[in-house]
């Protein structure tokens, strides 16, 4: 918990940052994108002994749920909301 504890220390001002910009960027679903585009690959990627994917997965969901963390504790339902129907404006 101590390890923890120091990379929210570490890591807040970043996590902030996206909380303000990803109504406008969408980051946090193109990061879910790639968390799960590399899940479809995980299976054949056990199967080949091939760690890569498994890496890029794990670590996808480590930030997910880092940065779900600091949203859930500093926003509103609403607010939770526009992050998770960001659409790509054209």
């Amino acid at each position: 918990s101590a390890d923890l504890k120091l990379l929210e220390e570490a890591t807040i001002s970043i996590c902030k940052s996206l909380v303000e910009k990803n109504p406008r960027t969408g980051n946090l679903g193109a990061l879910i994108k790639v968390f799960l585009s590399r899940t479809k690959e995980l299976k054949i990627s056990a199967e080949c002994q091939n760690h890569l994917f498994i890496w890029q997965a794990h670590n996808a969901l480590f930030i997910i749920c880092c940065l779900l963390k600091v949203f859930i504790s500093r926003m509103s339902e609403e607010e939770l909301q526009l992050h998770f129907t960001y659409e790509d404006k054209a």
